[in-house]
């Protein structure tokens, strides 16, 4: 089954248009060299984990310190 994404309706959301230089983009979108919402909230992700893995080993960290000292 075809959609026409022109319209609007039905349309799915295709979040690496005009990003992959393959057949899905439109010839008028471009490069595409800014950064995609998708790479925005993934390192976003990334280093929220980070910052919270470091925080709970310095915790830890403190812990055992207090501890077996």
């Amino acid at each position: 089954m075809v959609v026409d994404i022109r319209d609007g309706v039905g349309q799915a959301v295709d979040l690496f248009d005009a990003e992959l230089g393959g057949g899905r983009d439109e010839p008028e979108a471009g490069e595409g060299r800014g950064c995609s919402t998708v790479t925005l909230v993934t390192v976003g992700v990334f280093l929220l984990l980070a910052v919270l893995i470091h925080t709970f080993f310095g915790w830890v960290g403190d812990l055992f310190s207090a501890v077996f000292s």
